[in-house]
């Protein structure tokens, strides 16, 4: 089934490209105006295919110039990453020890709040 709506479809833009070609090419007006446009095209690429070809070397340095400058920006870019990694992992830790540390603070308040036998100030 839809196959068949398929091969309709493209058969109606065949046949209607075709009416629609013919119908333009039957206008003179329009028929010099498709030629104009056609002609400036064809210009056109002749003009950027010379001017490729007259300035090929400035065109490839140029690209290298940007490729290495990209390269550049990539390094930096990796090299920040990694710095920015770095500093992440010695926040971590020094967060860790500093946790830690306050957890061992509050166990030696703990200490000193219990109801000891012994005075934790004896002997000073």
């Amino acid at each position: 089934m839809e196959q068949k709506q398929c091969n309709s479809v493209c058969k109606g833009l065949i046949i209607g490209s075709a009416v629609v070609v013919t119908a333009l090419l039957s206008y003179p007006k329009t028929r010099k105006k498709i030629v104009k446009g056609a002609e400036e095209m064809k210009h056109a690429a002749q003009d950027a295919t010379t001017y490729i070809k007259e300035n090929r070397e400035e065109i490839f340095g140029k690209i290298k110039d940007t490729s290495t400058q990209i390269s550049d920006a990539i390094r930096s870019v990796s090299d920040d990453v990694k710095q920015i990694s770095e500093s992440a992992q010695h926040i971590k830790t020094s967060s860790m020890e500093v946790i830690n540390a306050a957890k061992d603070v509050v166990e030696d308040i703990k200490k000193i709040k219990e109801p000891n036998k012994e005075d934790p100030f004896e002997g000073i």
